[in-house]
């Protein structure tokens, strides 16, 4: 196997797991029922690590594919790399540390937002546009 092949898989695994820290932590802001209980978690620091780890993970990576494809990408890839900063501003709103000027319905939205770029970074991928392809 070569070494862009090895990055992809590293690249979708770390995926797989971005999606399964956000859906834990979207149950933990959802099913909870104020903003100072969700961050008495046992594990929260940990998830919150992990959600770190990936998202580095998933940068180095992507940077590194990028880099080997010699900078040539499609149109695409751009709303994709914005919608990736969307939804690592939109999880530091809604995971930051208990703070009273953040309410749970912003932290609520932080999620929502997350879950909306997430889904259309996948569809991006799914789909690989050719509009405004001249």
């Amino acid at each position: 196997m070569d070494l862009f092949a090895i990055l992809k898989i590293i690249h979708s695994i770390g995926i797989t797991v971005l999606l399964l820290s956000i859906i834990w932590q979207s149950i933990i802001l959802f099913r909870l029922p104020t903003h100072d209980t969700a961050f008495a978690v046992p594990n929260r620091k940990k998830i919150v690590m992990l959600q770190h780890s990936i998202f580095l993970v998933l940068f180095v990576t992507g940077g590194i594919l990028l880099y080997l494809k010699h900078f040539q990408v499609q149109h695409w890839f751009y709303a994709k790399a914005l919608l990736f900063i969307v939804i690592i501003s939109s999880s530091v709103k809604a995971f930051k540390k208990p703070n009273p000027n953040i309410l749970l319905v912003q932290r609520r939205g932080g999620i929502v937002l997350a879950w909306v770029a997430f889904i259309a970074i996948i569809a991006l991928v799914v789909i690989k546009p050719t509009i405004l392809n001249g």
